[in-house]
Order: structure tokens, then sequence, then C-alpha cells
């Protein structure tokens, strides 16, 4: 038999005790077959699902970024409207503001924000289930999963090299853009907590006659024009690549499902052709299912 080496223990498992007069030895034809079967799973997994612990194989390169950029977020808001030396500076702090709104993972209510991210991302890395999803009320159909957006590549891949002769792996990794860009994510990430911590220490506290704080910062405005860039910087990465891999897996999803459509008429049998020939098919049908190429 097909046996594979230190795997035992699946069967006991399974918690099967009850015997019987009807509980027999496979025919000997059908252990024949069971002997001619490749191995179809190994030692490492018959382990991991004997223990039930199928979990922990991956994880999001990116989550330690986005918490940490997420808590310097916090941290500038928290001030709330910082002013400087001049309105040149007040612009910059208003877009800085406005960019910690998208960073911070504290109730914003943005559509595309750092939350959304650090889901996707999640979602690619294998992390996050579409079960989690679906109990989270969040509509998975046109979400990108590791799984389903690596099967989707292959098939398109060979879609693709057949009709366009690509031979590159641009449509395998086509939804994973914000997990290749992850180098960067975690650059900026430390960029952005320096930042926080450079405007937490220009800033100092002053109160009005009505006794509300307002908070002040002495950076200059090239280090505020600087800060905004950065800031700005890695949320238009972080949009940017978030709605592309969505857009790409849309229109990879729409590509195999017309393929798996058209698919049908491609030597689709006698009686379906019958059909379409000369009963139920439009013109556009009739020359499709006679097409040679």
């Amino acid at each position: 038999m097909a046996l594979v080496n230190n795997a035992s223990g699946l069967y006991g498992s399974l918690g099967i005790t009850y015997s019987d007069s009807n509980i027999v030895n496979l025919s000997q034809d059908t252990q024949d077959h069971l002997n001619t079967m490749p191995p179809m799973i190994t030692s490492w997994q018959s382990h991991d699902i004997v223990a039930n612990n199928v979990t922990g194989y991956t994880y999001n390169p990116e989550a330690n970024a986005i918490h940490l950029m997420s808590n310097a977020a916090n941290t500038i808001l928290s001030f709330g409207t910082l002013t400087g030396s001049n309105s040149g500076i007040n612009v910059f702090f208003t877009n800085i503001a406005a960019n910690c709104q998208f960073l911070s993972l504290s109730g914003t209510t943005l559509t595309t924000n750092a939350q959304t991210f650090l889901y996707h991302t999640d979602r690619l890395s294998g992390v996050r289930s579409i079960n989690a999803d679906v109990v989270a009320k969040i509509d998975v159909t046109n979400l990108p999963y590791l799984d389903s957006a690596t099967t989707a590549g292959k098939t398109l891949t060979y879609l693709t090299n057949q009709t366009d002769g690509m031979v590159n792996n641009s449509v395998m990794l086509a939804c994973f853009s914000s997990i290749l860009v992850a180098n960067q994510i975690n650059s900026m990430a430390n960029t952005i907590a320096n930042n926080a911590n450079i405007i937490s220490n220009s800033v100092s506290i002053y109160y009005d006659m009505s006794e509300v704080a307002h908070y002040s910062s002495n950076l200059t405005y090239n280090q505020v024009s600087q800060i905004n860039n950065d800031f700005a910087n890695v949320v238009s990465m972080m949009s940017t690549r978030e709605l592309y891999d969505k857009s790409v897996y849309y229109n990879m999803r729409l590509a195999i499902n017309n393929y798996n459509t058209t698919k049908s008429l491609v030597n689709p049998g006698e009686t379906k052709t019958f059909l379409v020939n000369t009963f139920i098919g439009t013109s556009n049908g009739v020359s499709r299912i006679n097409a040679t190429s």
C-alpha cells in the first residue's frame, strides 16, 4: 500500500469505534486501486490535522507597520488643531491631520483607510478568512484572498500564455501589489513614527481665557513640509495599492467567468450543438459553436 512514512494517527483521531459484521475489508480490486494512488498527504499534514493545529502558516508582513502608523497618527490627532508660526505651516498641519485620520485604526469613517488596508493585506496573507468577513457583515463578492487570488492567477497564466504569449509571473502576482510593497510600507512606517515624535517634542500648550487648551508647534516650514509629504506618500501608496489589487481581481474574475461561459460552446457535444444550430442559437451563438479557432 502507498503508506506515508511517519504519518499515522489520522484514523485514530476520527473517533471510529463502532464495529459489527458489516465492517469488512474493501474488495481486492478496491485495495489494488488504492495502492496505485500517489501519496495524497505528507507526514506533517497528518500531524497538524491530528493535532487540529492548522493555523499560523502565514503572517501579514505589514501588520506591525500599520499599527505603528496608527499609534503615531493617534498621537498627532490627540493635539487637536495644531498651529505653527504661519498660515503655510497651518495648511500642512491640516493636511497631516487628514492623513492621520486615514492612518488611524480608531473609528475612521473613510471608505479606504488603514483599517481596510490591514484587512486587505490580512486576506492576501492568508491571515483573514472569508468567514471572518462574513461574520463582520463585509461583502466578500469581489475581495481577493490568498487562495482565490492565486487560483485566479494560475488559471489566467495559462490563458494569457496562449492568447498573448505571456511568460512572466505578472498575472500570478497581479492582486498582490499591496504585499509586494511591504518593504516600502515598513520603511515608511518608521518614518511616520519618527515624525510623530518630532511633532510631539515641538508642541507647546497654552490656555485661553476660557481655559481651552491650544497646541502650537515650533517646527519650521521646511520641516513640516517634509513631514506632510511623508504622510501623503504613505497614504497614497496604501490607498492606490489596495484599490489596484481589488480592481485587478475584479477584472480577473470577470475574465474567468467569461471564459467559462464561452467554454460551454467549445466542443459541447452532439446534443447541445444540434439544439444551438437548429432551435435556440442566435446568429452569434451559431457562429461561435461552429468556429474551429
